[in-house]
């Protein structure tokens, strides 16, 4: 696992190296064991690396056989040994002894067909020398992260980390309108756009290539959840996930470091570990978190479940207090506004993970897979003469409600954003099949946008803020590949959600464990607001910096905080944290500002100059 970092240069090579080391530095965090950087005649590559396999000879960049091949990339292939046995047939050697070696060579042996071969988490810089190529590449799912941008002159820069990207002082800082708005209704910046207009993040299985004749972006792989199984007998389904599912566990725990779980007390996260528990015995580390609010804390859960299956098992309890620090941490390992508050909670735990171990395995990607957010039964139960993507939008953007933010937006804020600001799920839902369920077709939005953009993000920044692996076998593509073919119907019946699943872990799990009503990993956020972060919420949100600002009108904003409302809670905190961003990120660095932007000039006078472009 590793920060990569790059640029296309087009011969400026002093100017790339000096950025890539720059970004390298940015991002010590994901890789604290090893920095490099190559530089060529067009392009420059840097990786900054944590070292899980190839503790000796794993070094970064690779090489192919020939020496003409080479990449930086953080992630985890899990079926190195497999590809290399292949490559050796085909008469190539694999130079390095980790994972990530094989991928040169198999670049040369296959072309750009390499990637279909590759089962993991990752993204890839390769540059072929013979062709002057460049390639950027993502896993299927999203789950290792790409930002990218173009600079003057035809380059490219592009980095693991948004915030590392933008020590490249080419890239544009602009405030990209459109984003901020999304924002505030998803509570996260969705791909391919940033809180920067100047940035991209690469979305999950894009292909991007750079060459002589330009930049082209393809994707490479898809998932329509098209609930093609009807005709499959429930348990033959059943048996089939089970055994999908052991082998993502299986080929995740492959480590040269210390290798653990986390374990909530939910199912997800039980399953996998008593997956693990199977094949390793005892002695697995497990973490949990919890908080002194009883409906929040799952500590009791997860320390019965870590007793069943004779796990080392750690945990702590979050202090409110800890609350405002933690989620500037949050923000700057961000690099743009995202309000979560789950974060909260996920970043204490892996906090607590990086003591002992470098690796975890997690549960992540269920929901999505198998049906099991409460609101798939709030969309059954809606209106059905709306436009699908109208009805899913209203259930699941739950950040500042449209009404309030329309109350909210600053006049000369609100010209700048298109008529129809909410067409966002509109184009996706275009990208779903028609003849799929309306439930399936939900799932498949969750799968591309939600999945990627809010849950994965969060899994990457916080854990790697620690310099610890997540590895998430729900997501295993094969395991994804088939679980899109189930029927929505047979995931969620009669209000019952992840139904199967819930068949599948009976085999594993003591039967309270498997039938625990659901309960997502939260923080008590409305008796946080209402006591321990109240003040610093009201203090920031109503300085005289947040005022200007020039998104808000300033006594609407006044109105909402000073008004606050159990209802209000994550409008406030999306406020908050949108808020907040600007003060660590911008104000604090006065070369950051938007266009000419300087400290003293509020972002109204940047509006009035047309930089929110």
């Amino acid at each position: 696992m590793c920060g990569i970092a790059g640029q296309w240069l087009g011969g400026r090579t002093a100017e790339g190296e000096g950025f890539v080391r720059a970004a390298c530095a940015a991002m010590q965090h994901r890789g604290p064991d090893e920095t490099a950087v190559h530089t060529t005649d067009r392009v420059t590559l840097g990786v900054t690396r944590l070292r899980v396999i190839g503790l000796v000879g794993g070094q970064q960049p690779a090489w192919d056989t020939g020496g003409t091949v080479t990449c930086v990339v953080n992630g985890e292939i899990y079926n190195h040994h497999e590809l290399r046995a292949l490559l050796a047939t085909r008469g190539r050697v694999v130079r390095g002894t980790s994972d990530v070696h094989v991928i040169p060579d198999l670049y040369a042996e296959f072309g750009d067909a390499f990637v279909h071969y590759l089962r993991g988490m990752f993204a890839i810089a390769l540059y072929d020398t013979r062709r002057a190529r460049l390639l950027l590449v993502t896993d299927r799912l999203g789950k290792k992260p790409l930002y990218y941008a173009e600079t003057p002159g035809g380059g490219t820069a592009f980095a693991s980390e948004l915030s590392a990207l933008m020590t490249c002082r080419e890239v544009s800082r602009d405030i990209d309108p459109v984003a901020i708005d999304q924002y505030l209704s998803y509570r996260i910046v969705p791909a391919p756009h940033t809180v920067f207009r100047g940035a991209r993040r690469l979305p999950p299985a894009s292909l991007m290539t750079l060459d002589r004749d330009g930049t082209k972006v393809q994707t490479y792989w898809c998932q329509p959840f098209d609930g093609s199984l009807r005709a499959t007998p429930p348990a033959d389904i059943v048996e089939r996930l089970d055994t999908l599912l052991a082998r993502a566990v299986a080929e995740r725990l492959e480590s040269e470091v210390p290798l653990g779980a986390m374990l909530s007390g939910g199912l997800d996260s039980a399953l996998v570990v008593s997956l693990a528990s199977g094949h390793l015995g005892h002695g697995l580390h497990t973490f949990s978190i919890g908080f002194s609010s009883s409906a929040f804390d799952e500590r009791s859960q997860a320390e019965r479940v870590a007793a069943h299956f004779g796990t080392q098992h750690h945990s702590r309890l979050v202090d409110p207090a800890e609350a405002s620090d933690v989620a500037d941490q949050i923000l700057i390992r961000m690099g743009q506004p995202y309000a979560f508050p789950s974060a909260i909670a996920a970043w204490t735990m892996y906090e607590l993970a990086s003591r002992y171990v470098t690796v975890v395995l997690t549960g992540d990607g269920s929901d999505e897979m198998f049906c099991g957010y409460a609101r798939y039964q709030r969309l059954l139960a809606s209106a059905h003469q709306d436009d699908l993507a109208q009805r899913y939008a209203a259930v699941l953007a739950d950040g500042v409600p449209g009404a309030t933010k329309d109350a909210l937006y600053h006049p000369r804020f609100r010209t700048r954003l298109p008529d129809e600001p909410g067409h966002h799920l509109t184009e996706r839902f275009a990208r779903t099949l028609d003849s799929a369920s309306e439930l399936e077709r939900a799932m498949q939005v969750d799968a591309t946008f939600w999945l990627s953009d809010a849950q994965l993000v969060k899994i990457d920044r916080m854990a790697m803020a620690h310099s610890v692996e997540p590895r998430s076998p729900m997501l295993d593509h094969r395991l994804v590949e088939y679980a899109r073919r189930v029927p929505a119907e047979l995931n969620l019946h009669d209000g019952v959600e992840k139904r199967l699943l819930k068949r599948l872990a009976s085999r594993y799990l003591p039967v309270d464990v498997v039938q625990r009503r659901k309960q997502e990993l939260a923080v008590p956020l409305e008796e946080w607001l209402t006591a321990s972060l109240r003040p610093v919420v009201i203090r920031t949100l109503l300085s005289e910096a947040s005022l200007e600002r020039g998104y808000f009108a300033p006594d609407a904003l006044r109105r909402l905080v000073t008004e606050y409302r159990p209802e209000h809670s994550y409008a406030l905190w999306t406020l908050y944290m949108l808020e907040r961003w600007h003060q660590l990120n911008l104000d604090q660095h006065p070369e950051n500002l938007p266009g000419e932007c300087i400290a003293s000039a509020p972002l109204t006078q940047a509006a009035e100059r047309g930089q929110w472009s």
